[in-house]
């Protein structure tokens, strides 16, 4: 296995154990066969309890154990997972997190970076903190937004001219080569890039395509120091797919390109004494190597159900995992491969989404033109878990008299797919110069509470907000520094803006500020009225937030561009805590009537209930929503407060929202999707082809579906399958006990009742062809004109056939028939092959033989022997023989003549009767006329000599 390497100082061992590379599999205690998700939750129910009470115990914040762990936790949070578990400490794994994020903060240094006993190490502690931070601050909550961007700020200044942030501390592998190191900072520069100005947000962009370009051109660097540039650790890989996929795509799709090749070294290497990575392509695979490999995978966008390779990781991690749910058993830092485990197995967990801006993220709005103005925005919502999922979806943010609508509210995916949702961004008529509106859009899950994501697009009035100019300063007049609001009620929220001399801003005309809250753009104002405060009414409603406690409320000020006739004024930010509470009361209670999810008619009675549900309460507004149009007002009754009104549907998807108010401020909003459906399923019966030959009684019948809504697909009335998805394949076995020709029926089914039938033909031949010739085999012929014998071949068969008999090939229709044929004969045996094939692919094999006679018989003489000598009369006595054919008939002559039949004996010989008195003395022949079963003749003569006197 890999040797274990520590470098650390004396210093820097008093306040962090030194940290262990990940020992094999004889040192891990396997878990039980778990699922991803289960997996995770053992692994971040150990997670937050460990490091949290190893900061406790070391009153310490090390260099990597607080921040990787505090971004593991708040990615499983943002994946759904139970933060409310208990764990070994007495705290919930969301209470250890929050500790651990408060004591990142706490140890932050007024110049936003932390410093390991005052001094040492500042760019490998920053970089994890921030990177810890910028995972809180993306996934949980936005109270430590202020000091991500002093961190994000900090390491603007140390950035050298290479793109790179170097290493400053080397303890293998966890800190090993700048590479790591400052893939960690283009996260926490780019997430703190949400939270500021426009100026600002260009700097980190600057910085972020430095580093970036940093990484990509050091993808074959191959250096294995503990301060170099080089990537040749499989750690270091994963680290640089992360900070590219932070970076975003690039121009061009560089840093898109540069992560598919990672990707492809990494599925590339060879798994060695287990199915994970490990540090080198030779090495052992190991915890850590996986782990964070894992989380690159996923990031890069490989799915495991189509890369072996990185399934086969994930099933070996899992295994790894000790009985504590952690992983790296017997290392003095088990958080780290516990982490980066955490984060790869919760990134393909059952719940997770991504929202991503597909093309122009900006766009701009012309100045003083007449008409009203309009432009779109196409975002993409991706399920990126197992389970099938509902997303709401919201948009927020823009600027008073601008509106921001979703084509939409909400949009269904099945586990790996993704759809687009538009967003209409409209603006009044004849608008001013350096106006700015930002619109977060957000989805949530509806599996998962606390599942979601979002993304921001950007619509302006040129000029756009410049990066260059005099300085300014905002500051945030409502609410005040830590004030309370409560969910359900309205507030003001404004700013003031000063120039460089302390003038205040005054609009409009002066650029715009946008009021963020908890990450989310709540709106802008340009300071129409020109009092020099920039306000916006904030209401709270009950039905679209829900973020509560200490929140991040900053207040961006866009900039605005005024030369050659004045300097520009840079954009500027201030930011303090605001603490929401939760609503106070229980909203108004809401029941959609039970609506079929799918329908055919565009016309639906809808009902359902409104009732006020906190005492003295009462019903203050209420009414049905359908796609998002004008509101039906509807008076719910006053004795259980029913309402209904006949609406009208589009085809297609459907959203139909029920929104009920109280007089306390409670807002309650629920809706159901329904689709109207008025075109049938599709079907394509991909096997058996039409008109095809099967030669079983049981064929398999496939056939593909094409439709939107759940599917009920039927193969010949017996068997039947629910697609829950509309699209797909089904296979069903199907009975056909009949020969000849059958049909196959299909019929699919949709859930709003259209059906398409389709029918396949097939031919059934279950039987096997059966074979007879003329001659029979074993016939037996002699010569024949041209050693050519006529050949018949009889074939019996449902289904048409091929028959080949030596070279030649026939083809016989369906039922059979016969074939007339010749065959060249040899002497001897002939030994004939028939091979005879069905349409079915059912071959039977026939073999014949025919004997081909041209010899003659053979005479053996026995009595008298040739050159004997005999008297009297004698018994002629000879064994004929006849290698292939029966012998027919035998006679004897003496001399030529006197012909006489010969007698077959029962030992095989034939005889006749010699009087030899009859010759002279003196020699003579015997002679044995003989024919063969194929009348082969010959006549064989012998000598003997007579002597009677």
């Amino acid at each position: 296995m890999s040797p274990v390497v520590y470098r650390s100082s004396p210093r820097w061992a008093a306040c962090l154990a030194a940290f262990a590379a990940v020992l094999l599999s004889a040192f891990a205690l396997p878990a039980a066969a778990a699922t991803n998700t289960e997996a995770t939750q053992k692994a971040i129910q150990f997670l937050s309890s460990d490091v949290a009470n190893w900061t406790t115990s070391q009153n310490c914040i090390a260099c990597h154990r607080q921040g990787a762990a505090v971004f593991g936790l708040s990615s499983a949070k943002a994946n759904g997972y139970n933060m409310a578990q208990a764990t070994s400490n007495g705290r919930t794994i969301q209470g250890n997190l929050d500790f651990l994020a408060e004591r990142i903060k706490t140890d932050q240094k007024p110049a936003g970076n932390w410093l390991h006993e005052g001094s040492a190490y500042p760019n490998e502690k920053t970089s994890w903190a921030s990177f810890g931070l910028a995972g809180f601050d993306q996934y949980v909550s936005t109270q430590y937004s202020s000091a991500l961007v002093m961190a994000a700020n900090w390491a603007l200044g140390i950035q050298q001219a290479s793109g790179r942030w170097p290493e400053d501390h080397i303890n293998f592998p966890v800190d090993h080569g700048s590479v790591p190191l400052t893939a960690r900072f283009i996260v926490t520069l780019a997430q703190a890039k949400q939270r500021v100005d426009p100026a600002k947000a260009a700097a980190y962009q600057t910085a972020i395509d430095k580093a970036a370009a940093y990484l990509r051109a050091n993808l074959n660097n191959n250096d294995t120091s503990g301060t170099g540039d080089g990537m040749p650790y499989t750690f270091q890989k994963s680290w640089a797919i992360v900070g590219l996929k932070a970076a975003g795509p690039g121009t061009n799709g560089v840093n898109t390109t540069a992560i598919q090749t990672l990707a492809n070294q990494m599925v590339a290497m060879p798994a060695v004494s287990g199915k994970g990575w490990g540090n080198l392509p030779s090495e052992a695979s190991n915890d850590f190597a996986t782990g964070i490999g894992v989380y690159a995978m996923c990031l890069a966008g490989l799915e495991p159900a189509s890369n072996a390779r990185l399934f086969n990781a994930i099933e070996w991690l899992k295994s790894r995992q000790a009985a504590d749910g952690s992983w790296g058993s017997g290392t003095a830092s088990p958080d780290i491969p516990t982490t980066f485990a955490s984060l790869g197995l919760a990134c393909f967990g059952d719940f997770s989404v991504e929202v991503s801006v597909v093309g122009e993220d900006t766009k701009m709005f012309p100045i003083y033109d007449p008409a009203i103005q309009e432009t779109t925005y196409t975002f993409k919502v991706k399920n990126h878990g197992y389970q099938a999922d509902t997303y709401t979806l919201s948009a927020a943010g823009g600027l008073p008299g601008w509106t921001a609508t979703l084509s939409r509210p909400t949009v269904f995916l099945a586990s790996g797919a993704e759809s687009t949702v538009t967003l209409t961004v409209r603006a009044p008529a004849n608008l001013l110069p350096s106006l700015l509106s930002e619109v977060t859009v957000k989805a949530a899950s509806g599996g998962a509470v606390g599942v979601s994501a979002s993304a921001r697009v950007r619509t302006y009035t040129p000029p756009p907000p410049p990066v260059t100019g005099v300085a300014t300063t905002t500051a945030i007049l409502t609410p005040a520094a830590n004030a309370q609001v409560t969910i359900g009620q309205a507030t003001l929220l404004s700013a003031r803006v000063r120039d460089a001399s302390n003038v205040i801003v005054t609009g409009p005309l002066k650029g715009v500020v946008t009021f963020f809250v908890a990450g989310v753009a709540i709106g802008a104002d340009d300071d129409a009225d020109g009092d020099g405060v920039f306000s916006l009414p904030w209401s709270l409603a009950t039905d679209t937030w829900s973020a509560t406690g200490a929140q991040d409320y900053r207040a961006v000020y866009s900039g605005v561009t005024l030369q050659p006739a004045k300097p520009n004024l840079l954009g500027s930010t201030a930011s303090q805590t605001l603490v929401i509470n939760a609503y106070p009361y229980t909203p108004p209670e809401v029941i959609m009537g039970n609506q079929p999810a799918f329908l055919r008619e565009t016309t639906l009675s809808v009902w359902g209930f409104v009732k006020p549900a906190t005492n003295g309460a009462v019903i203050t507004y209420a009414a049905f929503i359908v796609n998002g149009g004008t509101p039906v007002v509807v008076n719910p009754e006053a004795s259980g407060g029913l309402v209904y009104t006949p609406v009208e549907l589009v085809e297609g998807p459907n959203i139909i929202q029920l929104t009920g108010r109280d007089n306390l401020g409670g807002i309650t909003t629920k809706q159901i999707n329904l689709t109207v459906d008025r075109i049938p399923p599709v079907i394509t019966i991909q096997s058996p082809v039409e008109g095809q030959v099967v030669g079983t009684a049981i064929v398999d019948v496939t056939s593909l579906i094409d439709e939107q809504t759940p599917t009920r697909v039927e193969t010949q009335w017996v068997n039947s399958t629910l697609l829950e998805f509309g699209t797909g394949s089904v296979t069903h076995p199907v009975s056909l006990p009949n020969f000849g020709h059958q049909g196959i029926l299909v019929r699919a089914t949709d859930s709003a009742g259209n059906v398409t039938e389709a029918v396949v033909h097939v031919f059934v031949d279950a039987g096997t062809p059966t074979v007879t010739t003329d001659p029979a085999d074993g016939a037996t012929f002699g010569p024949r004109a041209n050693h050519t014998l006529p050949y018949v071949i009889r074939v019996s068969s449902m289904s048409g056939t091929t028959v080949k008999l030596g070279s030649q090939t026939f083809q016989l229709p369906r039922g059979g028939g016969e074939i007339q044929t010749s065959v060249t004969l040899a002497s001897g045996v002939n030994t004939f092959t028939i091979d005879v094939t069905n349409e079915a692919g059912r071959n039977v094999r026939t073999t014949r033989t025919v004997r081909y006679d041209t010899q003659a018989p053979t005479a053996t003489l026995l009595t008298p022997a040739p050159g004997s000598t005999a008297s009297g009369v004698i018994t002629l006595s000879a064994r004929v023989t006849d290698a292939l054919s029966a012998i027919k008939n035998v006679a004897f002559t003496r001399d030529g003549s006197g012909i006489r039949a010969g007698t077959l004996q029962p030992n095989g010989t034939w005889t006749a009767e010699l009087d030899t008195r009859e010759l002279l003395d003196g020699t003579h022949t015997v002679d044995v006329w003989m024919t063969d079963a194929v009348d082969n003749f010959v006549i064989q003569s012998f000598n003997f000599t007579v002597k009677n006197h």
